[in-house]
């Protein structure tokens, strides 16, 4: 390529490959800063209790029956670039499904992901207090959760859906193809499936399952058997009393 500059004939030499594709990764990087940092704006750090805030991979409990939900929470977390899935964790109450999602989160914050942890029933409250709200909208919530590198929906199936909140998970699940969500639940799958198929008021929603099926094939299903922590730290607390009423 010739350029003609005051008579005076210039030829530009060849950018190499190795520039072009450093400057693209740059401006990669630079979108990928400037889509983290909206996405913080909405959620901060993640919407995490005090409990879970002190939530670690370190004080985790790990019982015989949970060493194998730990051990793939560990690996997700330290190869996340290569993870295909996110996790559906379920089982009964207490033991350890939100302290293992909240470990996770807490690391890939660290690491300077976009992460995003958040009780789906507290999502549900957020996206609704924007109805009263000029500035906001539920948009606004709903895209930054499609956005981030990492959701958290904690406790799945708490309550029954409204066709609304059915709708909004929609958007979310639906906008998040190809990228990963971690999800907590105390349903297993024939209850969550019940549970995306019909409202609150015993209404359809989702009686095909598309949503159910979009879910279950983009996780990997981890079922923890183990008794309620919490439970456990009862009964040993009820047997040093007895032992020191002796």
């Amino acid at each position: 390529m010739e350029l003609h500059v005051l008579d005076r004939i210039i030829r530009p030499l060849p950018v190499c490959n190795c520039i072009k594709e450093k400057e693209l990764a740059e401006h990669r990087e630079r979108e990928l800063a400037a889509q983290r940092e909206k996405v913080k704006r909405i959620y901060g750090e993640g919407l995490i209790d005090e409990e879970l805030k002190k939530a670690s991979f370190d004080n985790f409990n790990k019982r015989p029956e949970l060493e194998s939900a730990y051990r793939i929470a560990k690996d997700f977390t330290t190869n996340f670039q290569n993870q295909e899935f996110g996790l559906y964790m379920f089982g009964p109450v207490g033991v350890g499904k939100s302290h293992l999602a909240a470990s996770i989160h807490k690391k890939l914050i660290q690491q300077g992901y976009a992460s995003v942890f958040i009780d789906v029933t507290q999502l549900f409250g957020l996206a609704k207090s924007t109805f009263k709200d000029e500035k906001k909208s539920d948009q606004d919530y709903i895209q930054a959760a499609i956005k981030c590198d990492l959701l958290t929906l904690d406790e799945i199936g708490l309550n029954p859906l409204s066709s609304y909140e059915f709708g909004l998970l929609f958007q979310i699940l639906n906008g998040r193809k190809g990228k990963l969500t971690n999800l907590t639940s105390n349903l297993n799958l024939d209850r969550l499936r019940k549970w995306f198929a019909i409202d609150n008021k015993g209404r359809p929603l989702d009686e095909d399952g598309r949503v159910f099926d979009r879910l279950i094939g983009s996780t990997l299903l981890i079922e923890s058997q183990a008794s309620s922590y919490r439970m456990y730290k009862a009964q040993q607390r009820m047997m040093a009393m007895q032992k020191g009423a002796v």
